[in-house]
């Protein structure tokens, strides 16, 4: 054995490199780590032996080196936002009895859990207007991806559609999943132009042949359009394809459009990290996962491929309102092989978190908290259209983002306002290297965190200023 706390040797490890076309653990970090995030071989030196006092007093001085930033001035989008959450959230979330029964695989004694978690189902069926939604998986490419394997799976095809306008990162996991290396399915993977300002050669219709199992769009998109595919989904079932609509971009949107319900998607996957989930270093997540009506009038056959944790009501003995898990049988750890999925839990305390923000905050809390994110969004990006040089690159309605062509390079203007405290944005060069994307293209969003004129006067201010040739 070469490591104490991995059972693996070094024979199991040539096999998989060796499985995956690598000859060693350097070629596979490689392969898929940007060379700008790859260990250079430079540690915090701690010299000599210390105690743990003195070692914890050493990283503070380190750690004291970040900045604060306060939330108002803080524009990123691009798949995260900041929201409004009631410190009551944070202390009641934070109660053990909510942490030691994460998953238990006994899972009916812990009735306080599950009678949260169908809440938590509710609330995303309310939100997505779908019939039945799952207790949460990973994140909202997890989602996605689990849902095209669902529609694969439902239509016995292997042909997938996605809008240009889906997240990278979407992108980049329907890419891996659906890569013959690692599943031995053939799967047809092809992008499709997204509709806004675009005219296409042929209509969405016709791009749909008998080979195609799903049309995936994100709505709204990820550079902040207001998608206007939905207008197709019923043209797409009449193929026998299904349509999946992604919420990639700002899911408090549900709150005022349409949703996917509603304008005829037969799944919705998306990301839950929009209600009541701090922005973290790469986390914490909740993908959510639901199914249309349509789809149910199967006689529970296509409910069987619905993956993740399903909370379902039940009566106890004494014929008592109880709570059960419903349909494991599909997942891995009884079904293994045959399972029709890997993902058998779910971000369980995440969707705790959620219910708990929903619960606070109400159904007109989180309403005014979209509305607000509107219109601050749309004030915003009508003053940065005023500035010289500055003008929004695409046509079209958006929710809460939208993308800013500058004067300047964006990677300059970016950076340089996060100097003075400011986080201007996200550069599309950044989320799109070699692509065609203009090196001054700005990815900006607003949320109801961001409702100081005065940090918007300071944003205003710097753009107009680095906005020259300084």
């Amino acid at each position: 054995m070469t490591n104490r706390f991995l059972g693996l040797t070094d024979i199991e490890r040539d096999q998989m490199l060796g499985a995956l076309g690598f000859g060693s653990l350097d070629d596979l970090f490689s392969a898929v780590v940007p060379p700008e995030h790859q260990y250079s071989g430079k540690m915090t030196e701690l010299g000599d032996a210390k105690s743990e006092l003195e070692v914890r007093l050493h990283l503070a001085e380190i750690a004291f080196q970040n900045r604060n930033v306060e939330p108002q001035a803080i524009f990123i989008g691009g798949g995260h936002y900041q929201r409004e959450i009631p410190s009551a959230n944070q202390m009641i979330a934070g109660r053990g009895e909510w942490m030691t029964p994460y998953t238990p695989y006994q899972a009916e004694a812990a009735q306080g859990i599950l009678a949260t978690l169908i809440d938590y189902q509710s609330l995303v069926k309310e939100m997505t207007g779908m019939k039945i939604a799952n207790a949460g998986l990973y994140h909202g490419a997890n989602s996605l991806v689990e849902a095209t394997f669902m529609a694969c799976r439902i239509t016995g095809r292997n042909k997938v559609l996605y809008s240009e306008g889906l997240h990278p990162t979407a992108i980049a996991n329907l890419q891996t999943a659906f890569n013959p290396k690692i599943y031995s399915q053939e799967f047809e993977l092809a992008s499709i132009p997204s509709t806004n300002g675009i005219t296409l050669s042929k209509t969405i219709e016709e791009l749909v042949d008998d080979k195609t199992a799903a049309v995936i769009v994100q709505n709204p998109n990820f550079f902040g359009l207001l998608d206007g595919m939905d207008d197709h989904a019923d043209a797409i079932h009449e193929k026998g394809a299904l349509y999946i609509s992604y919420g990639g971009g700002d899911q408090i949107s549900l709150a005022l459009i349409k949703p996917p319900g509603e304008f005829g998607a037969a799944i919705y996957a998306g990301e839950g990290q929009h209600f009541g989930i701090p922005v973290g270093y790469g986390g914490p997540h909740i993908g959510m996962l639901a199914m249309s009506a349509s789809l149910d009038d199967s006689g529970g056959k296509n409910i069987r491929q619905l993956p993740g944790r399903l909370i379902l009501q039940a009566e106890d003995m004494n014929g008592k309102r109880a709570f059960r898990l419903g349909l494991q049988t599909r997942e891995q750890h009884i079904r293994r092989e045959r399972a029709t999925s890997n993902t058998c839990t779910a971000e369980t305390l995440i969707a705790v978190m959620s219910t708990i923000w929903f619960a606070i905050k109400g159904e007109a809390g989180v309403r005014e908290a979209a509305s607000q994110s509107y219109h601050i969004a749309h004030y915003l990006a009508g003053e940065i259209s005023k500035l010289p040089g500055y003008n929004l690159l695409y046509g079209g309605n958006f929710f809460n983002e939208f993308v800013v062509q500058a004067p300047q390079p964006a990677s300059k203007i970016v950076n340089a306002l996060s100097g003075r405290g400011i986080f201007a944005g996200v550069p599309l060069e950044e989320r799109f290297p070699n692509s065609g994307f203009e090196e001054n293209s700005i990815l900006m969003a607003a949320t109801e965190m961001n409702n100081s004129k005065a940090h918007i006067g300071k944003l205003l201010e710097g753009l107009a200023y680095y906005g020259t040739a300084n």
